[in-house]
């Protein structure tokens, strides 16, 4: 096999890469600054010889982008698995707010992980690229998140009266705030047992169509209310 793109299909990818891969998105998890990550310590963390990694790859940003690369495809498609498996939208929303509640290092890690998909550095520019490439754009957050709220809306569980985008980062930003929240639980010291509920209904409110249903009876009413005063 050639150089390594990072956009293989994972049965594609040698068991050697993949061993470099889980080196790469350990030490990313545990707070390593890409710049100071040595293809050595990628090589001896995975456990093969350093000349093995520039048989697939030509540099150390090259190995850390595809890994990345490779990590969120494998992330985005068990989500879209797990998701489809729940019958409803609130159960979906339900399970996304227990895994955001999750106490362990990897909450800390998405912070992280976002940084490097959005600074100007060239190991971005290089996760950027591969992430516009068509063969990744099944595994896009948008595109993931959209085939499942497709679903909700044909099932009248979502709003069917504003365009799919809207209720893919309405519900994005929701959820953004939930996971600040919930790493900056200690700092700050958010009672996050009182602020699941309300991003919990803060969606439904927004985006389900009981929601908007209840938000128009709300809104005539107080307009009723309005005109009674005249």
């Amino acid at each position: 096999m050639g150089k390594i793109t990072g956009l293989e299909n994972a049965r594609q990818v040698p068991p050697k890469v993949r061993k470099m891969y889980a080196a790469v998105i350990q030490m990313l998890t545990e707070g390593a600054d890409v710049t100071g990550i040595r293809v050595s310590t990628i090589t001896d963390r995975a456990g093969i010889g350093k000349g093995t990694a520039y048989e697939y790859f030509d540099s150390k940003e090259e190995i850390v982008a595809c890994a990345v690369v490779y990590q969120l495809q494998r992330v985005f498609e068990w989500l879209e698995n797990a998701l489809v498996q729940k019958d409803t939208f609130a159960e979906q929303l339900n399970f996304l707010l227990d895994k955001m509640s999750v106490q362990d290092g990897r909450k800390h890690a998405f912070l992280r992980f976002v940084n490097l998909l959005t600074d100007n550095s060239e190991f971005s520019r290089m996760v950027r690229e591969r992430m516009a490439a068509e063969d990744f754009s099944q595994y896009l957050p948008t595109h993931v998140f959209g085939r499942i709220l497709q679903r909700g809306v044909d099932l009248g569980e979502l709003r069917a009266d504003v365009p799919l985008e809207y209720l893919i980062y309405n519900i994005f930003s929701h959820l953004i705030t939930y996971m600040m929240a919930v790493t900056t639980e200690d700092c700050f010291r958010v009672d996050i047992q009182k602020m699941r509920p309300l991003v919990y209904q803060g969606i439904m409110n927004e985006v389900g169509a009981d929601g908007r249903n209840a938000a128009l009876l709300n809104g005539r009413e107080q307009g009723e209310a309005h005109e009674d005063k005249y």
